[in-house]
């Protein structure tokens, strides 16, 4: 069992190296904004494009042929 001493030893070592760390990331921070792409919208006329149904092919298979 550890006595108070190193135990407070410990608590000051490691609240030294969160700050620190803080520290470092401060002063290593980035300067200017994150360069974004700007956001465009793409809009296509409604005449260009015509709907059609969804349909699918209707095969008629013989049981009697599958193996």
């Amino acid at each position: 069992m550890s006595n108070k001493n190193q135990e407070f030893q410990a608590v000051l070592l490691f609240i030294a190296a969160l700050l620190i760390g803080l520290l470092i990331v401060v002063l290593a921070g980035c300067d200017e904004l994150i360069k974004q792409e700007p956001f465009y919208e793409m809009t296509t006329p409604q005449n260009e494009h015509k709907m059609h149904d969804l349909t699918h092919p209707n095969h008629e298979y013989k049981i009697e042929n599958v193996a």
